[in-house]
């Protein structure tokens, strides 16, 4: 396979958290160690290893690309068995294509599954170390329906609290989706909370598996943090 890749999953019920990107995969907690993928195409995609069993990622519908020439990404359904051999049946996301982190000072990625029929998509970019947090480009796409149908959000807004050791702790997300007439239609805001259930961290990128609530719904996702080389 040409391309580069990542991919993270998450079945809270299973204790299960893994992201992996370039061969390697961190499970957590804490355990590292070498991934065999086969993430071709559209999908289904499979991922494979000593530490982290053997899992399908399913995509839950189209893949999303957020810059020209940047990665394409899918939501996915994971489905498999970690290496115990206990049963996994939880959520992920696959992201194929080139790097993100040229020209980039920080990027952060984040994704978030209500079940099969809703799911969001965020990328947070800056350019330069000294950008500060308005400087930042945001992008949030939502998935809903089975398959997904995927729309832009017209206007975002993500907000994070971090630990003394940089990882996250807690994030928020309020995701206005339509205008009217230039005026925000008042009550179309999905707005949601993030809290960290297990954090990690493979080659520079910090790992936060997160669990989301709004409106009652509970909802898995992974929050990753990369920054370029110094």
């Amino acid at each position: 396979m040409n391309e580069s890749y990542s991919f993270s999953f998450a079945d809270q019920r299973a204790g299960a958290y893994c992201y992996g990107s370039g061969g390697l995969a961190l499970v957590v907690a804490g355990r590292e160690g070498s991934v065999a993928a086969e993430l071709a195409g559209e999908g289904p995609f499979a991922v494979r290893g000593p530490e982290v069993g053997e899992v399908a990622l399913e995509p839950l519908g189209e893949g999303v690309t957020f810059d020209d020439g940047g990665p394409r990404r899918w939501a996915c359904r994971a489905r498999g068995k970690d290496a115990r051999g206990a049963k996994i049946d939880g959520y992920g996301s696959v992201a194929l294509g080139p790097t993100e982190l040229a020209g980039t000072a920080l990027l952060r990625n984040l994704w978030v599954c209500f079940g099969d029929e809703l799911a969001i998509s965020v990328l947070a970019r800056r350019r330069a170390a000294q950008d500060e947090h308005g400087d930042e480009e945001l992008a949030v796409v939502v998935g809903r329906g089975a398959p997904l149908a995927l729309s832009l959000v017209a206007d975002p807004r993500l907000s994070s609290t971090y630990g003394e050791d940089g990882h996250v702790l807690r994030a928020g997300l309020e995701l206005w989706e339509d205008e009217l007439e230039g005026e925000r239609e008042r009550g179309r805001a999905l707005r949601l909370a993030g809290e960290t259930l297990a954090v990690g961290e493979l080659e520079g990128a910090r790992v936060a598996f997160m669990v989301w609530r709004y409106g009652g719904r509970e909802g898995i996702g992974c929050y990753t943090i990369e920054r370029a080389a110094s």
